[in-house]
């Protein structure tokens, strides 16, 4: 095994040099923590991203949700920026903290003004290393992380997802979830923020990236302030491994909604597989599809799409929301046997391309997404290069290749559905082939 950076670089292929970002440095502080920083001088605004890799390779059944509650509860103080002060340097600078936990990383990213962003790293910095961890904001952030997941679960939307996690995935590292269930986070204790800190804010761990106008010698004389003390060393984690679901598979959860939810996951190419490109545009393509014959064709929805994942290990995905879930379900995946079959026509794929070359291209326009795509495609790719060359590379690809790909790798569906069965007959719910 190799440490958790090393662990997530893969082989690639050769990449297009045409739209890679020029200004980009690589550097690493004292004690080895990576940084990418590309320098952008069009303003005062810097966007600094801190990636913590592992995900929920970092997590067991029972501490699920610990990383980010003890991040969260790091975040609230530290010694030498106790509560107060913490909360009087954030009204004064106006600085935006904004976080998210996914399978693969815990990403903190701030936004300020160029003259705050020294001082501003190092009480975050004091924060991971020092925290102060006051128990009236222990208890501030259970409250708002159970909340949170209350929330979540009530939403049938967003909890229709997790269901079908539980055909999809049973056992998978991926079913940890980064951020808990209520029944984790409300017996998290003090001892238990103060480990999970000890053993995850190591410099093995980490990633640091970067887009703003302070140049790469002065960004590393700030960042070594900020984070130099943090320890060497950081945990290993064995690969990610693949989905294995050996049959179409359903969960139904009954609740009393006006209209049913549903998400199919089916497997799709790791990263860095050459299939993982266009499959991901075979799936932009049936997003389309799906439109066109659920929404225009049989007016069964306003809301279905199709995409895939960006992690180490993925899935694609169909999701719809219906009165009709069998009619509907059967339509979606008659769309994706049906691309399967017989490839569609030549120019709604470049038309797909150009489309996906576009929303790249918008994302890059912001300084806090080039952090997250530069840290995100370096953690799951080994390159941040792909972030900005991807897609370019998918100039060419033809609807048999994405026939084809689609083909080799959809196999059997994991299939969530969250339905009234009062007036759903559940006889007419059953897993439907995808391949």
């Amino acid at each position: 095994m190799r440490k958790a950076l090393l662990l997530l670089a893969v082989s690639l292929p050769a990449v297009s040099t045409a739209q890679i970002p020029p200004d980009v440095s690589e550097f690493s502080l004292s004690n080895g923590i990576p940084v990418i920083s590309r320098t952008v001088a069009n303003n005062e605004i810097e966007g600094v991203s801190l990636f913590i890799i592992g995900g929920s390779s970092a997590l067991s059944e029972q501490t699920q949700g610990l990383e980010r509650f003890a991040l969260e509860c790091a975040v609230m103080g530290s010694e030498d920026y106790p509560g107060p002060v913490w909360r009087d340097l954030m009204d004064r600078t106006q600085a935006q903290w904004t976080s998210s936990f996914n399978y693969d990383y815990s990403r903190y990213h701030l936004k300020c003004i160029s003259e705050d962003l020294a001082q501003l790293l190092v009480a975050f910095g004091d924060c991971l290393l020092n925290p102060e961890l006051d128990p009236q904001a222990l208890e501030q952030v259970r409250i708002s992380t159970v909340q949170d997941l209350q929330d979540k679960r009530t939403d049938p939307d967003s909890w229709v997802w997790l269901v079908a996690n539980d055909a999809f995935m049973p056992g998978h590292t991926y079913r940890k979830l980064p951020d808990g269930t209520e029944e984790t986070v409300s017996s998290f204790t003090e001892d238990d923020v103060r480990t999970m800190l000890d053993i995850r804010i190591r410099a093995g761990s980490l990633l640091i990236t970067h887009a703003g106008p302070t140049a790469p010698e002065e960004l590393r004389e700030i960042l070594e302030a900020a984070f130099g003390d943090i320890p060497a060393g950081g945990q290993e984690y064995p690969p990610v491994g693949p989905f294995t679901v050996d049959a179409d598979t359903l969960v139904i959860q009954q609740r009393e909604v006006p209209t049913a939810y549903v998400v199919v996951k089916f497997n799709a190419p790791p990263q860095g597989h050459p299939d993982l490109l266009p499959f991901r545009m075979a799936l932009t393509v049936i997003d389309d599809l799906l439109w066109q014959v659920l929404r225009t064709d049989n007016a069964l929805t306003y809301a279905t799409y199709a995409g895939a994942t960006t992690y180490r290990e993925n899935w694609g995905y169909m999701y719809v929301s219906t009165p009709e879930p069998a009619r509907a379900c059967s339509l979606m995946a008659g769309v994706l046997r049906g691309m399967i079959d017989d490839p569609v026509d030549g120019g709604l794929v470049e038309g797909t391309i150009e489309k996906s070359l576009t929303r790249m291209r918008l994302t890059a326009a912001s300084k806090a997404d080039q952090c997250w795509m530069m840290g995100s495609y370096q953690i799951s790719t080994g390159d941040w290069r792909n972030a900005f060359t991807e897609v370019e590379n998918a100039s060419g690809i033809t609807s048999e290749e994405l026939s084809a790909v689609l083909e080799r790798w959809i196999g059997n569906g994991g299939w969530g559905i969250i339905a009234d069965t009062t007036s759903v007959n559940p006889d007419r719910l059953r897993p439907w082939p995808l391949n």
